[in-house]
Parts: C-alpha cells; sequence; structure tokens
C-alpha cells in the first residue's frame, strides 16, 4: 500500500530534478558557428556553345564569394563582379583574350540573348561578362579549349570540350495524361541516341521569356544509350514559383514555346548534376552534397563548360 510519505517523496524528487534542470540550463552558453569572412573564393561560370546559327558568343562571368549572412544592398552588388582579371581561351589556335563588357554596353540583341541564357527577366542589375565580341575563338562540337584567369596574383585554370551535337527527331504537344484540363497541354520529345556517352541538359522559354532548367534538368544516357525513344518533358519554372500539383510542368495551349537542347561535356553534367541535388535535397535532415566543379586554382570553384545546342520553337495548339 502506496503511503502519503512515498507520494510526499517523489514529489520532492520532482522539485529537486526542476531545480536542477533550471540551474543547468542558466549556466548553458548558446552556441555560435564562426563566421567565415575571408574566404575570398572567385566563383567561376564559364561557356563555349556550338549552335547552329552561333548564337551565344563564349563568355566568363567571374564573381566574388560572401558571408551567408551578409547584408545585400547597391554596394553589395557593384562589388560583386570581378572586373579587373585576365581571361582567356585557348581554341587549339593560342589564347585569345576576352573583352570585359557590361550588359549596358552591348547592342540590345546580344544583350538581350545574354539576358536569356542568364535566366533574367528584365535588366536590373549591371552585370559584367569577359566576352568574346569578335569571335576570334573558334566554335565547333568536339574540339577541347583550356581557359586561364589570373586575378588578385592567383592563377585559375580549366579544361573542357565541346561534345557532338545530337538534334531531336521531332517535338510536338500533346493532351495532359487525364486530360481533365483542356487549356493544358504537355510537350513530348523524340530522340535517336548514337552509341557512346553522351549527356544531356534542357531550357525552356515560354511567350518570350528568359530560358529556364528545369529543378533537374541534366541527364546521361546510360539507360537509353544508342536507342530512339520518346519522353515528355517538364516545363521549367523560376525558383520560388508557387506549387501547384495541377498544372506543374504543362504548358498553357496557345503558348509559344522555345526548347534549347544541349548535349553538355561530362564535366558540365559532373557540375549540374550535383547542384541540383543539393539544391533539390535541403532539408535539417538532408546529407551534405560536395557540389563537383572543374576549376584549377587556390580560391577559384565553379564550371568551365562546352555544350552543342538546338532552339525548337512550337506553337502549343489550342485544339489537340
Amino acid at each position: 500500500m502506496l503511503t502519503n510519505t512515498f507520494f510526499q517523496n517523489k514529489i520532492r524528487l520532482l522539485l529537486i530534478s526542476a531545480l536542477l534542470l533550471t540551474l543547468l540550463k542558466s549556466c548553458e552558453e548558446p552556441f555560435e558557428p564562426p563566421i567565415v569572412e575571408d574566404r575570398n573564393e572567385l566563383v567561376i561560370e564559364a561557356y563555349l556553345e556550338w549552335s547552329p546559327d552561333n548564337r551565344i558568343p563564349p563568355y566568363v562571368l567571374l564573381t566574388r564569394s560572401f558571408p551567408f549572412i551578409n547584408e545585400i544592398g547597391p554596394d553589395f552588388i557593384k562589388d560583386l563582379y570581378v572586373r579587373d582579371a585576365r581571361v582567356s581561351i585557348d581554341d587549339g589556335n593560342g589564347f585569345v583574350d576576352l573583352q570585359l563588357i557590361c550588359l549596358s554596353d552591348l547592342p540590345e540583341a546580344i544583350r538581350d540573348q545574354l539576358l536569356e541564357q542568364f535566366g533574367i527577366e528584365t535588366f536590373l542589375v549591371e552585370v559584367c561578362v569577359y566576352i568574346d565580341l569578335q569571335r576570334n575563338i573558334i566554335i565547333e562540337p568536339e574540339r577541347t579549349y583550356r581557359l586561364n584567369i589570373e586575378y588578385d596574383d592567383r592563377f585559375f585554370e580549366a579544361e573542357t570540350y565541346i561534345p557532338r551535337a545530337v538534334p531531336l527527331d521531332s517535338l510536338y504537344a500533346i493532351s495532359t495524361p487525364d486530360g481533365r484540363i483542356d487549356t493544358l497541354a504537355q510537350l513530348v520529345l523524340a530522340l535517336s541516341d548514337p552509341p557512346g556517352p553522351d549527356f544531356y541538359r534542357y531550357f525552356t522559354s515560354v511567350n518570350g521569356g528568359p530560358f529556364i532548367a528545369p529543378l533537374s534538368s541534366v541527364t546521361d544516357d546510360e539507360i537509353i544509350d544508342g536507342q530512339s525513344f520518346e519522353i515528355s518533358i517538364l516545363k521549367a519554372e523560376t525558383r520560388g514559383t508557387d506549387f501547384d500539383p495541377e498544372t506543374f510542368g504543362y504548358f498553357t495551349r496557345g503558348d509559344s514555346v522555345v526548347l534549347k537542347w544541349c548535349t553538355i561535356s561530362k564535366e558540365n553534367f559532373k557540375f549540374w548534376e550535383t547542384l541540383e541535388f543539393s539544391r533539390n535535397n535541403q532539408g535539417p535532415f538532408s546529407s551534405y552534397t560536395l557540389v563537383d566543379y572543374n576549376i584549377e586554382g587556390l580560391g577559384g570553384i565553379g564550371l568551365f563548360g562546352g555544350q552543342s545546342c538546338f532552339y525548337y520553337e512550337i506553337e502549343i495548339p489550342l485544339e489537340l
């Protein structure tokens, strides 16, 4: 039989435990992770693109890394782009120096093409880029290139190639799988993959908007090597767009769509595969993903990538 003394001792023990927990809590010091402000990494985005009309000249974007908790203001944006580097690319016939030009200095047609390439809808921020406007660099598939950058008494280099071009067999629109929403459609591409390793990436532009890559924009041909197949593609949305499961990935009937279909170099594929995996698997329980980049040189990160691209225009019919 339990006595009052038992209950009194039980209550006393609970009170003592609560008091000890309070004392321990008051002695606990909050943990603040160290702030790294002096890494001063150079972030490199360099692309060589072949297309039938050679619409995009070789270009290199150089920016500085910054602490995650940095305040973002006018001065921050102004200092983000590196304007005092020497950038050159070798196409096998010797190095060609790229010219630093800010987008406000470019002819409107070239500026609009680069804004589309960068995925920027409006020209709100002064973007400065190293570019081969004179087209002195020979751009062609199955050619190897080297990148050299000199900045802040440091040297960075990388190597890439432009892979063979693999065009689509066809591109067409069909109804959504269940057909419930008759204002939407999906796009289907047909491709004959040649034997041997190939890596693919695609972007979509809708009604004259910028080219946007989907959340998972790259794939290899390990499963479909040397085969012909058809597959539906998703309409890419800008990050932060509200997710609607009823309309996600579909195009609106009447849309004017441009599909940018690219074969990309292996290092280009590895970079985007790891970066997109990291982006799409965030959260408190996700594992850390190391992005695979091909820049060599202390304090340099980023990508020097080659790609062969085709641009396909299609009007989504109102009736399917």
